[in-house]
């Protein structure tokens, strides 16, 4: 039977001490204060007005015997609540009468949260959960915690009386996530019912589920100074695994001895799990963008791209290092390399909050290889500008996912993004990326990455100084 994350005991810690590294002056959870999560409860009804949105949590069954549990994104960022089983309703105008059986003790009501109810035979060997009631209240910062059996009737209820509901729908792309898709075909069953002619002949009046989860990704899009912390700790905890790498890659070396250290020094940093498949692409490999195969041995006088990122209280890091097998960087492998590095800096200097756009940075790495010198040939031996050879976007948001939610606006402060130039020539097993975590700030742009080694000379000190080089 597999453990449930949120144990009363663990919650009432959280609820009064501030973890390692998070300063906090009241309850939180996550590493997050309560007012935080109820801010983001306040914006979203304040952005929805009307109706009554929905948002399910993440249940224990969607991930199986062997993987570990993970609350839904959009659920964590209103909650926190890491309960599996959980549902959430938000009333911006309140819950109205009649929805309680005729006792109406939830009119006016604005957040409701459900969570399965104490099962102390099954907490024999899930440890003591927190259920329904005051306690879950307070730990929570919702107003209403009531039992997870419940939810179906006050659906029920709801879709009679409301003629919106809001939910997160998935887009046809995101087949995974089943459970949101699950909610939204009972929501949309539920309102075609109240829909359809009462028995009297008469029709009430007619409701529709709409999407909300491009209200949510406008809120997630920006930042608070408590995600920048949690981003800065999962950063931290990559940059102390690049370390790593640096110190004990070498000719000989396998691909997924490297991943594994890696792996443990996000566990020993505090991170809960990588945030994506760690790449680690040696030789022709380092071509390749979305390598994570990570079984090649190393070669002697290889490039390897190292593109890796922890995961700290949901939020992920995401980092990349070509490091060059041997210690030091050939002469082709050199030039490649400061190329990309000089891509990325003038990307840096382009940056002005309230004009500049992701597509814009791209456009900015773009230039500079098309401008340089330097040529590659591809597999049919033609030769090309270096432009040719970068074959994706600059940069991405960064926030809850590695590629997190945002539209194509221009950056403002509270927005996090990478910066991810790259140079792949297959024909001779040669790819150079460099990509380092960025916040938009009042003052400019702050890089968060700004620890880690990134020069070629600084990436060459680091693997001699590691002692596995002369």
């Amino acid at each position: 039977m597999r453990t449930r994350l949120l144990l009363s005991i663990f919650s009432l810690v959280i609820a009064i001490l501030p973890l390692p590294g998070v300063a906090m002056s009241e309850p939180g959870l996550a590493n997050q204060p309560l007012s935080e999560y109820r801010s983001r409860r306040m914006r979203l009804m304040d952005e929805v007005k009307e109706g009554v949105i929905v948002v399910s949590g993440a249940h224990e069954a969607d991930f199986g015997e062997v993987g570990r549990f993970r609350q839904h994104n959009h659920f964590q960022y209103l909650t926190g609540v890491e309960t599996p089983g959980s549902y959430l309703i938000l009333a911006p105008k309140g819950l109205p009468k009649g929805l309680s059986k005729g006792l109406n003790e939830l009119e006016g009501v604005r957040e409701l949260l459900f969570v399965p109810a104490r099962d102390l035979r099954a907490e024999r060997w899930t440890g003591p959960q927190l259920g329904p009631g005051s306690e879950a209240e307070a730990a929570f910062g919702l107003e209403r915690v009531l039992a997870a059996t419940g939810f179906k009737e006050t659906l029920e209820r709801l879709s009679a009386i409301e003629k919106v509901l809001y939910a997160v729908i998935p887009r046809p792309q995101d087949t995974t996530r089943t459970r949101e898709l699950m909610l939204v075909e009972q929501l949309r069953n539920l309102v075609s019912a109240a829909n359809n002619p009462s028995p009297d002949g008469t029709t009430k009046v007619a409701g529709e589920v709409r999407n909300v989860a491009s209200v949510i990704n406008r809120l997630r899009q920006t930042k608070s100074q408590p995600e920048i912390a949690m981003l800065q700790k999962a950063i931290d905890a990559t940059g102390a695994a690049h370390s790593g790498v640096a110190r004990t890659l070498r000719p000989g070396v396998y691909e997924y001895e490297i991943e594994g250290d890696i792996l443990g020094t996000f566990v020993r940093f505090g991170a809960t799990r990588a945030s994506f498949p760690s790449i680690v692409g040696s030789g022709i490999y380092s071509t390749v963008l979305h390598y994570n195969q990570n079984r090649k041995r190393i070669e002697s006088d290889e490039l390897v791209v190292v593109d890796i990122g922890a995961e700290y209280s949901y939020y992920a890091a995401d980092i990349t290092r070509t490091y060059p097998s041997s210690g030091r960087f050939s002469a082709r492998q050199r030039e490649i390399y400061d190329l990309v590095f000089a891509a990325q800096r003038r990307c840096e200097e382009s940056v002005e909050a309230g004009k500049t756009t992701l597509g814009q940075l791209t456009q900015v790495a773009r230039e500079v290889f098309k401008a340089s010198n330097l040529r590659g040939k591809d597999a049919q031996g033609v030769e090309h500008t270096m432009d040719y050879f970068f074959i994706h976007s600059t940069s991405h948001w960064l926030g809850m996912d590695v590629h997190d939610v945002g539209d194509s606006r221009p950056l403002k402060p509270g927005d996090v993004l990478t910066i991810e130039p790259g140079i792949y020539i297959p024909v001779e097993k040669l790819g150079v990326r460099i990509e380092d975590d960025y916040a938009i700030t009042p003052s400019g742009l702050h890089k968060l990455s700004a620890a880690i080694p990134s020069t070629a000379t600084d990436i060459e000190a680091a693997m001699k100084k590691g002692g596995a080089r002369p």
